[in-house]
């Protein structure tokens, strides 16, 4: 298990000032970018968690070990999205997971978005996600390049075959918004 600042993911919101207040990570230009080619040597596990709130990579062997990983310390985190490398949600390949600290619901509206999550490729999750499940009031949008360029999905709540979607999804995603 390992922890490393990602600032290649990037992160953005749109609400409430005390999440803007409560980010170590005040983003230039609403996005949190890390130079290509850091090394992720340090994180190891097929199981990555990305908490935008500590602007913070954590990955280990196991989905649950990976988000154990990520709360220490905190007293509540909230999931947001979890792609999944198999379709089915399946977790044998891996999964990404995006948490905030403290108590988080999106808003109802798709605009404007809540989170961007600009290069997927980062954390080592260009083009592998398969199915995708989102929580608290969360959906997510899919799209073929980084920094959320190119050709996007619709908005997706919980799909459990990306293939499904309009245009196909399945491993095609290089980065995501969420709202």
């Amino acid at each position: 298990m390992g922890k490393r600042n990602w600032k290649h993911l990037g992160t953005s919101d749109r609400k409430r000032a005390w999440f803007a207040a409560a980010a170590s990570f005040a983003a230039v230009a609403g996005a949190l970018t890390l130079a290509p080619g850091s090394a992720q040597a340090d994180t190891t596990g097929d199981h990555c968690v990305y908490n935008v709130t500590r602007d913070e990579l954590t990955c280990s062997d196991t989905a649950e070990a990976a988000l154990t990983a990520d709360a220490v310390g905190i007293q509540a985190t909230s999931t947001l999205v979890r792609l999944y490398d198999d379709a089915n949600y399946g977790t044998a390949g891996g999964t990404f997971t995006l948490t905030v600290d403290g108590g988080y619901t999106c808003s109802a509206a798709y605009t404007p978005v809540e989170f961007n999550v600009t290069n997927l490729a980062a954390a080592g999750w260009s083009n592998r996600a398969s199915s995708a499940r989102t929580y608290n009031s969360c959906d997510v949008k899919l799209f073929d390049g980084s920094t959320t360029t190119g050709t996007s999905s619709t908005w997706i709540d919980n799909l459990a075959n990306l293939n499904t979607a309009a245009g196909g999804w399945a491993n095609r995603a290089g980065s995501f918004q969420v709202s």
